[in-house]
């Protein structure tokens, strides 16, 4: 499938160098592409919140590829010449982490399908949700720990 070139948001595209090399490791082992999908997450989000990105990306991605009947196609990470295009699988993976992201059902369960040959599993929804959640900048915001208050106390 020929790559095209495709508008995405900036979540999107912070994830898309993951999702390449996710599928890089997963359709050729010999790359150890999950290596430099985790060094990509870690990256772009920091290291505890990129690790965790990463590694729900990839349960997601691999459920995703079990449930279907032929491999995602995918352009080569590590090719300059093709970073800026998408394929019609990427842009399905991506469309629907950000329809999960956007709380919009009907998108994704119709992308979802599209990607699977009809079927909505529910474990690719329950994952893509997690992924989605960690995605969300706010679900990752804590409240600053509060400073001691220091008291002299007189004996």
């Amino acid at each position: 499938m020929a790559p095209r070139n495709v508008q995405l948001d900036a979540v999107s595209k912070a994830l898309l160098p993951v999702v390449r090399h996710f599928l890089n490791a997963f359709l050729r082992p010999d790359t150890q592409g999950w290596r430099y999908a985790f060094a990509a997450a870690s990256g772009t989000w920091g290291e505890a919140r990129g690790l965790s990105i990463a590694h729900d990306t990839q349960k997601f991605l691999e459920t995703i590829l079990r449930s279907r009947p032929v491999p995602l196609t995918y352009c080569d990470p590590l090719d300059i010449d093709v970073s800026e295009h998408l394929t019609a699988d990427e842009v399905d993976v991506l469309s629907l982490i950000a329809a999960m992201r956007a709380d919009r059902t009907p998108q994704a369960r119709e992308i979802l399908a599209s990607l699977t040959g009809g079927h909505i599993p529910p474990r690719i929804v329950e994952q893509g949700l997690s992924l989605a959640a960690r995605l969300d900048p706010d679900t990752n915001k804590r409240r600053p720990p509060k400073r001691p208050l220091l008291a002299v106390v007189r004996l």
